[in-house]
C-alpha cells in the first residue's frame, strides 16, 4: 500500500493510494487534526487515564496503555450493566468539528472487542455529552448496542438519528471503521469498503453544532470485557 499526495483547499493531504478515503495526515492553513496511536500519549501518572480527554469511568472500569505492536489503549469495563469508559477530545472543552460548510473531514478508528454481543460503543464525533450512547443530541458516528452484533453508521441532528446497519462485529477480530466527508456527502468505510452514504441536505445531516473526538465503550452484561483501540485520526480542512 502507497501513499500519495493531494491538495484540498489549500492544504496538502496525505492519503491512502489504494484507499483514497484514507487520511493519514494533512498540512496548511485551516487544518484542524488529531492523530493517535497510543504510542507514548500523555496520560496522568497515578491514573494512566488520557490527559488529552475529558474522561467518565462508570464504577471500577479503566483506560490504559497496554503492550501492542504499534501501541494501543485498553479499556476495560467493571462487571456490572452499563460499566464502561466515555472519553471526548479536550481536557475541559474541545467542540473542533463542524459542517456548517463544505469543509472535508475525515475520521478513522481501529479496533477489536473481546465480546460483541453484550457490548455497547460509540466511535466518532458528538456534541459535548459524558454519555453519548444514552442520548446524544448531534453526532456522526458508528455505533454497536447490547443484544446484537450489529455495527450501524449514524448521523444525528438535533435528536433525529438516520441509522444504516454497516458490518456485524466479531469477538476479537480487529475492525477499521472511517467516514469520509467530502464538503456535500458523508460516505463511511469498514476495512475499506464504501457501505452507506448520506447527503448534507438530509435532514439528520448534523450542520448546526461543533463538536468533537468521541469514543465510548461499555458492558451490555454483569461481565468484565475489553476494548482496544490502535489508532484514531479525525482530520478537517475548513
Amino acid at each position: 500500500m502507497s501513499t500519495e499526495t493531494t491538495e484540498v483547499r489549500q492544504a496538502i493531504v496525505y492519503r491512502s493510494h489504494e484507499y483514497p478515503h484514507r487520511w493519514y495526515d494533512a498540512f496548511g492553513e485551516g487544518v484542524t487534526k488529531y492523530i493517535q496511536d497510543f504510542q507514548g500519549y500523555p496520560v496522568d501518572n497515578t491514573t494512566f487515564l488520557p490527559t488529552e480527554f475529558v474522561t467518565t469511568l462508570v464504577n471500577a472500569s479503566t483506560c490504559v496503555p497496554t503492550d501492542a505492536a504499534g501501541g494501543a489503549m485498553l479499556i476495560t469495563t467493571a462487571g456490572a450493566d452499563n460499566d464502561g469508559v466515555k472519553l471526548q477530545l479536550g481536557s475541559t472543552a474541545g467542540e473542533s468539528v463542524g459542517f456548517a460548510g463544505q469543509y472535508p473531514c475525515y475520521f478513522g478508528v481501529s479496533f477489536q472487542a473481546s465480546v460483541v454481543t453484550q457490548a455497547d460503543c460509540l466511535f466518532g464525533v458528538c456534541v459535548t455529552d459524558t454519555a453519548c450512547l444514552d442520548a446524544v443530541t448531534d453526532g456522526m458516528y458508528f455505533r454497536c448496542v447490547d443484544g446484537s452484533a450489529l455495527l450501524y453508521f449514524v448521523t444525528e441532528k438535533d435528536s433525529v438519528e438516520s441509522a444504516t446497519a454497516v458490518a456485524t462485529l466479531a469477538a476479537a477480530t480487529p475492525i477499521i471503521c472511517e467516514w469520509y466527508f467530502d464538503g456535500s456527502t458523508v460516505y463511511a468505510y469498514i476495512n475499506g469498503a464504501q457501505v452507506c452514504s448520506v447527503a448534507a441536505t438530509d435532514a439528520t445531516f448534523p450542520n448546526d453544532e461543533l463538536m468533537r473526538l468521541t469514543m465510548e465503550f461499555l458492558t451490555g452484561d454483569n461481565a468484565a470485557i475489553t476494548c482496544t483501540v490502535t489508532d484514531v485520526k479525525l482530520i478537517q480542512v475548513r
